[in-house]
């Protein structure tokens, strides 16, 4: 009874704390799935079918869902609240199964995919060796344990939904999740230096983010959504308009980049804002430069937009069934002006923070600049996205110039 009592204890930790990075996570896959296997879209045999045939195109998605669902499924299997109760008289494999299990929520819509295409069994292999992959990047420095599960995890990857890729998976599983578990308070300690080491600027963004995530989760996933939506739109456009060429399709991918992320971003940079002035207080406190507090929260935005970019380039390179090098030049050429419009809207909601009309204010950039990389990409191509990350350099720097006399008004407000 006391290691049920223990194990509930663990489940209810673990839900809390993966709950604010899961919950616009799932929206913006249900979103997506939505549309993707739609009355007139794929249906997931056809959609596994494709990724079976491409180990290429199979190893890029696998890599962007444990990138995607690596914080959630971090924090529900070893969640830091939870870290005192390991020194309890207690078995292991009750923090162990109890980790497993939340992580296991997170894991659902992959082995959901898996499960209407191919099985329970192809489900029950995906789920364990997502979650193995998912302990094992939660997982610092490796081990001769950690190589041999990441083998296995490989393994059951590539092999074809059988008995052997399952007892593959469940091995990577019951090796990962020890190790995982075992090495969180080193992963902790590490983590208080926070993801940016020791530089001020990384320290002040990595604060304004987490702010954001754990504040208002709800823009993250309205802008990866968006985001989403224009990767589905790309390949019906691009065979639209028979576009075969990959410099024509990186093109479209910016101006798709340009419509959707702009919007998306909009609210995303305003939550920013909203994190920095929260976190005022300590910057007055230590003495931190406004120049140095717009650098961060620019910083911050523009981490939020390549994660947006990021998204839309995997899920048009799904579409397209793109090979690697389309789908490094659509990952690359998103990735970038999905930061430069993170870092630009941020510095355009910190302008509109300080004015009477805010949020009328903030629309109008977000739609100007919008239509500035709309026209770009159509005019200039792929050379477009030098010239946006010139003009975001140019308005990142006047921001910078500004954020004292910005820090006034806001203070005067």
């Amino acid at each position: 009874m006391r290691n049920l009592a223990l194990a509930k204890i663990l489940v209810v930790l673990g839900a809390r704390a993966a709950y604010p990075l899961a919950a616009p996570l799932l929206l913006g896959i249900f979103i997506v799935a939505s549309v993707l296997f739609g009355p007139n879209g794929m249906s997931p045999p056809e959609a596994l079918a494709v990724m079976r045939a491409s180990p290429t195109l199979l190893a890029v998605l696998w890599a962007g869902w444990l990138v995607l669902g690596l914080p959630a499924a971090r924090a529900a299997l070893v969640p830091p609240s939870g870290t005192y109760l390991r020194w309890l008289p207690a078995p292991r494999l009750v923090f162990h199964l109890a980790g497993a299990a939340c992580a296991l929520v997170v894991e659902a819509p992959w082995m959901l995919l898996f499960g209407c295409g191919e099985g329970l069994v192809s489900a029950a292999t995906a789920g364990l060796a997502a979650l193995a992959g998912h302990a094992l990047c939660a997982t610092r420095p490796w081990g001769a344990l950690s190589a041999l599960a990441a083998a296995f995890v490989g393994g059951a990857v590539f092999a074809s939904a059988s008995p052997l890729a399952l007892a593959l998976a469940l091995v990577a599983a019951c090796l990962s999740i020890p190790e995982a578990f075992r090495r969180a308070p080193e992963a902790s300690a590490r983590a208080n230096r926070g993801f940016f080491g020791r530089s001020p600027l990384g320290a002040l963004a990595s604060t304004f983010l987490l702010g954001v995530l754990r504040g208002e989760p709800a823009v993250l996933g309205r802008a990866l959504s968006l985001a989403a939506l224009a990767g589905l739109v790309l390949p019906l456009a691009a065979r639209g308009h028979d576009l075969e060429a990959d410099a024509s399709i990186g093109a479209l991918a910016l101006g798709l980049a340009a419509v959707a992320l702009s919007p998306g971003l909009s609210g995303a940079a305003a939550a920013v804002v909203r994190s920095e002035r929260a976190a005022s207080w300590l910057c007055d406190a230590t003495g931190t430069a406004p120049a140095a507090r717009a650098l961060a929260a620019a910083l911050a935005g523009g981490l939020l937009g390549a994660a947006s970019g990021l998204v839309l380039a995997l899920v048009a390179a799904f579409g397209l069934h793109a090979p690697l090098l389309l789908t490094a030049r659509l990952v690359a050429l998103s990735v970038v002006f999905g930061l430069a419009t993170g870092a630009v809207l941020v510095g355009g909601a910190r302008e509109a923070e300080a004015s009477p009309r805010r949020g009328d204010r903030g629309m109008v950039q977000a739609l100007v600049w919008a239509a500035f990389g709309a026209t770009a990409a159509s005019l200039a191509g792929e050379g477009s996205l030098a010239l946006s990350s010139a003009v975001a350099l140019l308005l990142l720097h006047r921001s910078a110039r500004r954020a004292e006399v910005l820090r006034r008004l806001r203070g005067a407000a």
